[in-house]
């Protein structure tokens, strides 16, 4: 388990959240920092952030655009 307050870096942080806030359908500021992952969704969240990232990257990329 981590609670979203034990992540020490403050922009994985918040991306975590709001990658929790838009999974759960609700604002990010609706969630506490007393909120806790287990190790699974804390894992799943971090690989649709990755994925969002390197699909944002591979856009810019691409020549026919």
């Amino acid at each position: 388990m981590i609670r979203i307050r034990e992540i020490s870096d403050p922009d994985l942080r918040e991306r975590i959240r709001t990658a929790l806030a838009e999974r759960r359908g609700m604002s990010a500021a609706m969630v506490p920092d007393w909120y806790e992952l287990d190790d699974l969704d804390f894992v799943d969240l971090l690989n649709d952030i990755r994925a969002a990232e390197n699909h944002e990257d591979i856009e810019r990329d691409d020549p026919r655009m």
